[in-house]
Order: C-alpha cells, then structure tokens, then sequence
C-alpha cells in the first residue's frame, strides 16, 4: 500500500472547506467574514472558536487552540494524524483507493495495563460461561427476552458462574491479589472470592471500546438479590466519564445526525433491536460535564428518552436544561404509561416502539406537559409557578410566530391574560440578558488576562504577522534581523522562511501541516498570531520600527551578558577587552 506523500495530504486539505467539515460537528454562525461556534475543547457556553473560511484555520479565543481542518478532526475525534487525513479525504470524496490504514492502536498507562487485560480476560470468561451447562439457565432467560447469538456476541453478554473461577483464574494467569481487588473484579475478606456470581453480565467499554467494567443482571424470579450490581469506580471506570455504547454509536449518531440518550443499558439494546444503533445510556447518574464533552465530539442534536415514570420525567427535564444551556438541540421522546423501550418492544414490537420514538416534544412542550402533571391548575399559586417557568423559557425564543404560539397556549392553560404574559416575559428577558452579559464580560476578562507582552515580544509577534501575509517582509526579516528571542517565534520565523523556499505565496493551512501536529504550542501561537488585527497591506516604515526593535533587544542583551562577564572576570586585560566590547556596541 502507498505511502500518504504532502502533495496527496494537500490534496486532500484542498479537497474541502474547512467550514464545511467544521459545520457537521459543530454549529456554526456567521459573524463577519468569519464563523463562530461553541468551543469543544474547553467547558464554553458563549461562541469563542473563530474559523476563517479564507484561510482555512481555526482558532478558540478562550481556550487557545487553534489549527487547520486535519488538527481539528484529530482533537475534535481524538484520533492519530493519518487517521484524520483519511477522515478528511471522506469528506472531499478524494479517491484513496492504495492507501490503507492501520487498525488505531489506543496507547494506555503501563500502570493501568493490567487493570485493562484483566477485564478484557473477564470478558472472554464470562461469554465463554454463557455457553457451559452452568450458564444454561442465564441463556435461556436471554433467548426469552429475544437476544439471538448475534446480538449477545456484538454486545458482549456473558455469564459470572460460582464465586471463585474468576479469581482463581486470575491467580492461574499471574496477576497479584491486590491487583485483583484493585480491579474491582475481585472481593477481599478473610478471603478473596469473585465480585459478580450467577448473574448474566454486560460489559461496559470507554470511549475507545476497552472494556472497564460490568454490570451483572439477576435473571431468576427467585432471586432476591438487587436487579443490577455494577463494577465499583476504578483508576479506569469512572461513571462520570463512561457513557454507555459511545464506541459503537459514534459512526451512527453521525449518520443519524442525533443520538438518543436512554436510561440503562437494556434500553440501548432494545433500541439496536428495533434497528435504532444511533443510541447510549447514562451510567446510573445526571450529566457530567465530561458527558457534555463526549456528546459534543458526536452531534448537537439529542433525543431524550428516559423512562415515562415521574422520576424519568424529572432527569429528563433537568438534563433537557442542561443540555440546551450549553447549545444542544433537544428534542424529548414520551413514553407511555411510566414505560421504558425495553417493555414497549416486548409488547408492542418495533412498530410499536417506532411510532413512540415518533412522538418528540420540545423542550418547553414537555415542561409545560410535565408541571401541568405535578401541578393542581386550579389552584392560582400553582398557575402562578407554571407562568414563571414558561416564561424563563419563551424569553429564549426569537421566532415571533414560535413565540405567539407559546404565550396564546401558556394564557390558555393558566387563564392569565396574555398581559400579564408579555410583561412577566419582559422580566425573563431581563434577567436572561443581563446573565448572557455576564457569560460575555467572563470571556473578555479571560481574554483580557492573557499575558501582556513587552514592546521587544509584541514587535516579534507583529513581525511575523506581517511575514505571514507577504513573501517581501519575510526577505526583509532574513536580510536586515534574522533573529528573534522568543523561543516560538524564533522557530515559526524558521518554518515560515522555509516555506517560502518552495511556495510563492504562504497557505497557513499547509504550513500547519509542514510543522506538524506534534508542536502544538507552534500551531497555537500561528493561529493566534494569523487572527491579529494589523492593517494591511504593511507600511515599510512599520516593518523598519519592529526589526529596529528586535535589534534594540539584541543590543541590550548583548550589552547585559557583558556586564555579567565583567562583574566576573578579575584579569585586568581581560576586563580591558570586555570593556572595549561594551563602547564598541554602545556605538552600533
């Protein structure tokens, strides 16, 4: 197979727009001649991530990450350069046949190697198990809840037998006891003895498709036992940052364009059934802000379908805040009669539950829904609150039909007049502007505290500026300066006077790719340095004042490492020689 050369790398880069790319992750808004999005690099709720559709990079204001198409898809998807090449070259339908790529290998902590072999052991046991004479019993309540072996092989499902065949296993392949125990695979006391015992079990991955820990289901009547037993938090399961099924929902979400948020792991399976693999479940817990992070990577759109008990409908209208707080797109499913998909496919087949899945409120339809269930409206304090909690969130809307179609159905159910309506919304709309106002002055305060630089570092900076934008004051600085002290400028100098070697003009987007994903303070700082704003074209009385103040900078440190060296030396010819070299730089 072909090596990837730069002229197909290039390619491939020329093959797209990186607005284009960037608006299938993220959502993007024109402001200017550039775009504005959400950045998902750092927790940000107001759009700091710029992107220049003329020069084909990106840059966060906030966080400071900043590249070109192949850098964003390799942070944004966490994936190696090559891969991210071959990502882009999908989308720029540019012809790969001759290259391949090789299976990603996800380098982990030597330190947690064992922690992972153990639970990818574990898995093979369990599933092995399943189809022994002791996981008979456990196949068939599968086979009787309508998993065929296909489905149990995709989703890992096994068997924990007796309570020692794990452990005395583990101790069989060399793995030390506090290793076992650290696991969370393995019980201690008085004796060691497995965690999970005749239970059908389900493996849960992280985001790569490592396996980190289970979740262990009774599966007699009989059995008294808690339901569900879940593997303890570990140095590599951590609720908070694991979603279940994200490693194989991720290519579905992106075709779906959505991905449903469901309550448990029966759930996602039940959904991948009814031919829905565009699904993942929370692990027991509310949202993380790791979470948000993880759906950012996927899609901006959810469809929330937590069970139809009162405590489903309470996460999900506290997740559907959440989520839309921080730019998603919410729709929310309504199940029936306190049910969760996994019942409704039992009763009522795949028809049954398509048509549920149908059925998507927004999130201020099933606000209203939801109040109006917990709420006694004829009772004046409670209309009253449900006034003031729809208002918060007709505010938010911008569409004056959407907006109308809200307040007439709000005076409707409450039976105030629209009024009283109109003006409680001036209210929302107060308190909304002025906390959107304070989101703005946090992210100008960030901005603001970004290091000042001295008038030697700034005049570096402008330089290159100006270097970027014309091959001229690149030959000016090699002729008349050729030195910067600033460590990072002084390597993007190197890289862009190298460039123009080769290239009659500078494409920002391919120098990134000459110097590499691997410097990414280089790539930061060329990004932040090609959204400065200087007037162009330059002025060659600028350009002559910043290089005049490079070589002020030279001369004075030059001037202080002599001074150093005469305070040092005591040879009085010595002295006498470094003294002439000070009057002689005093003169330059």
């Amino acid at each position: 197979m072909a090596r990837l050369s730069q002229e197909k790398i290039d390619e491939i880069r020329q093959s797209v727009d990186i607005v284009d790319v960037m608006g299938q992750y993220l959502e993007l808004h024109k402001k200017g001649k550039n775009y504005m999005a959400i950045c998902p690099f750092h927790d940000d709720n107001h759009p700091s991530l710029s992107i220049s559709q003329s020069r084909q990079i990106y840059k966060c204001f906030v966080c400071g990450n900043g590249g070109n198409v192949f850098t964003f898809i390799q942070e944004y998807l966490k994936v190696p350069f090559v891969e991210a090449v071959m990502k882009v070259a999908e989308f720029g339908h540019v012809d790969m046949s001759g290259y391949s790529l090789e299976k990603r290998v996800v380098k982990v902590d030597e330190a947690l190697a064992p922690l992972y072999d153990m639970h990818a052991f574990a898995l093979k046991l369990y599933m092995y198990y399943l189809y022994t004479q002791s996981g008979k019993q456990a196949l068939d309540y599968l086979r009787h809840r309508g998993f065929d072996d296909e489905l149990i092989k995709m989703f890992g499902i096994g068997y924990a037998p007796d309570k020692s065949i794990l452990h005395e296993r583990f101790q069989k392949e060399g793995y030390t006891e506090v290793a076992q125990v650290k696991s969370g695979l393995v019980l201690e006391n008085e004796r060691h003895y497995d965690r999970f015992h005749d239970r059908v079990m389900f493996p849960l991955h992280d985001e790569f498709g490592k396996v980190v820990g289970f979740s262990g289901r009774v599966y007699k009547a009989q059995d008294k036992n808690s339901k569900y037993m879940n593997s303890p938090e570990s140095d590599i399961f951590i609720k908070g940052k694991t979603l279940y099924n994200y490693h194989r929902a991720k290519e579905a979400v992106r075709q779906a364009g959505f991905v449903y948020i469901n309550e448990g792991f029966m759930d996602v399976i039940a959904m991948h059934r009814a031919h829905h693999d565009n699904c993942i479940a929370l692990m027991g817990t509310a949202l993380t802000k790791e979470h948000l992070r993880m759906l950012k990577r996927m899609t901006r759109t959810i469809h929330l379908c937590l069970d139809g008990d009162m405590a489903g409908q309470a996460a999900a209208m506290k997740s559907s805040d959440l989520l839309t707080a921080q730019g998603f797109e919410v729709k929310i499913v309504l199940l029936p009669d306190g049910r969760d998909p996994d019942e409704i496919l039992s009763t009522e087949g795949i028809e049954g539950l398509d048509a549920v899945l149908k059925d998507t409120l927004s999130p201020i339809d099933f606000m209203m829904a939801f109040e109006c269930s917990r709420l006694d409206l004829r009772n004046y304090e409670d209309r009253k609150t449900l006034l003031i909690k729809a208002c918060e969130k007709i505010a938010k809307i911008e569409d004056r039909i959407d907006r109308g179609h809200y307040i007439t159905k709000l005076s409707s159910l409450t039976d105030f007049p629209k009024e009283i309506i109109e003006e409680q919304l001036l209210n929302s709309s107060a308190i909304i502007e002025h906390r959107e106002q304070f989101s703005q002055n946090r992210i100008e305060t960030i901005q603001d505290q970004r290091p000042i630089l001295d008038k030697y570092t700034l005049a570096e900076k402008n330089l290159l500026f100006y270097m970027l934008n014309d091959r001229q004051v690149s030959d000016i600085y090699e002729a008349k300066a050729g030195f910067m002290h600033n460590d990072t400028y002084r390597a993007l100098a190197a890289y862009i006077r190298d460039y123009y070697r080769t290239h009659q003009t500078m494409d920002i987007a391919n120098l990134i790719d000459k110097i590499g994903s691997s410097h990414s303070s280089l790539v930061n700082a060329l990004t932040d340095i090609a959204e400065c704003s200087l007037p162009l074209p330059y002025q060659k009385e600028v350009i002559d004042d910043y290089i005049a103040r490079i070589t002020e900078n030279t001369k004075n440190i030059r001037e202080q490492e002599l001074q150093e060296q005469f305070k040092n030396v005591l040879a009085p010819s010595a002295k006498a020689e470094i003294l002439q070299k000070l009057i002689d730089l005093k003169k330059e």
